[in-house]
């Protein structure tokens, strides 16, 4: 397992500090289960696999896909949450904002075109004011 955690780290292009630090964990203990001083935990496999959408069965074994099947809103709905991460949302903005996100993907066109113009237009109006300053 020591190998496949390096090779998804580096597949990655993480280091062993950014790798560590999304999970939790210090960059010595990762260094010590790639040196095949340590091994992970049962929670420490979970964290890697949902942090970074890797297959379990994979992680542990070397078989199957390296990376879980995810359908596309799931791949979306990941993305943007990898991205709220990203800018250190509160846990209240980040479920708002996700919240908000799976609502608007399940309208209709239409609505969804009503919604798209609406915030064009508060967008606009906020750069216009800021040009205005």
């Amino acid at each position: 397992m020591d190998e496949r955690i390096k090779k998804l780290r580096k597949l990655l292009n993480l280091t062993q500090e950014d790798f560590a630090s999304k999970i939790g964990l210090s960059r010595n203990f990762i260094a010590q289960i790639e040196l095949k001083k340590k091994k992970p935990s049962d929670r420490t496999i979970s964290d890697i696999c949902r942090e970074f959408r890797v297959n379990e069965s994979w992680l542990r074994t070397g078989e199957g896909d390296m990376f879980q099947e995810l359908p596309p809103e799931d791949e979306v709905a990941a993305s943007i949450s990898n991205v709220l991460e990203d800018i250190n949302c509160d846990s209240s903005i980040y479920t708002l904002i996700k919240e908000l996100l799976l609502k608007y993907d399940r309208l209709d066109p239409r609505s969804k075109k009503v919604i798209d113009e609406y915030a064009d237009d508060i967008i606009n109006g906020y750069i216009k004011k800021r040009e205005e300053r």
